[in-house]
């Protein structure tokens, strides 16, 4: 008898980017090997949807609730807040919607650009069904870990994290590696959120299969990342 399949939690990660000395640089947290999820991993700051993420929803758009929860778990996770005016440092707060009234701070969700959506494969115990939004990152604020979901926190460029995933040098989940190699192609902030402006929004569940190689994971085509098929050992230590 089979067992059923999870239904996926509805979760949102913001990829927070800037212009580096070289090249474009995005904001990484490592996960903590206690993590609930992806532990040890390192990912874009992100997570599920709470039910006060709704409150301070503004505006009409279909996700608005949804950009709510990733400025708040960026800021939960690694200290960097998207608000309006932007501050200069934000001090850590037990509850987020008192941060932002004493504060006098309006989230700046209109600065968000939708990029992505991967529901986790249905063969795993735990599955989260994430939209990924992008946005240039605060330019006066410094990053901080929380020490408790992720013990570090880092500008690196996408295509070093990418290389040091394939280098076997540190553990990477298949949706972040596919999105650094799409952030890769642009030298500049500018550049990837006029393309991520462009670019076709599919749904990803991805598809494991055996192959020769490894395990492969299938996406579709129309989510335009350039590939369909990925091995498993180019983006995760064994």
């Amino acid at each position: 008898m089979s067992s059923a399949v999870a239904v996926p939690r509805l979760a949102a990660s913001l990829i927070l980017l800037r212009d580096g000395a070289d090249s474009t640089e995005v904001m990484m947290v490592e996960r903590t090997g206690s993590a609930s999820f992806a532990a040890g991993k390192f990912v874009f700051p992100g997570g599920a949807v709470d039910a006060a993420d709704a409150t301070l929803a503004t505006g009409n758009a279909a996700d608005a609730t949804l950009r709510v929860t990733a400025i708040r778990e960026t800021y939960e996770e690694c200290g960097l807040l998207l608000a309006e005016p932007e501050p200069e440092a934000v001090a850590p707060a037990a509850d987020f919607q008192t941060l932002l009234r004493k504060g006098g701070f309006a989230l700046a969700t209109d600065r968000l650009v939708p990029f992505a959506h991967w529901i986790t494969p249905p063969h795993l115990p735990k599955r989260f069904d994430t939209h990924f939004f992008l946005a240039r990152g605060p330019s006066r604020q410094a990053a901080a870990a929380d020490l408790r979901e992720v013990m570090s926190a880092a500008w690196l460029r996408p295509s070093a994290v990418v290389a040091a995933a394939e280098a076997c040098e540190l553990n990477l989940m298949f949706a972040t590696y596919m999105n650094l190699r799409w952030l890769a192609r642009y030298n500049t902030v500018t550049a990837a959120l006029a393309a991520a402006r462009e670019r076709p929004i599919v749904t990803v569940v991805p598809e494991p299969s055996d192959s020769p190689e490894g395990r492969l994971f299938r996406i579709p085509e129309a989510a335009a990342y350039g590939e369909t098929a990925v091995l498993e050992n180019r983006f995760r230590r064994a």
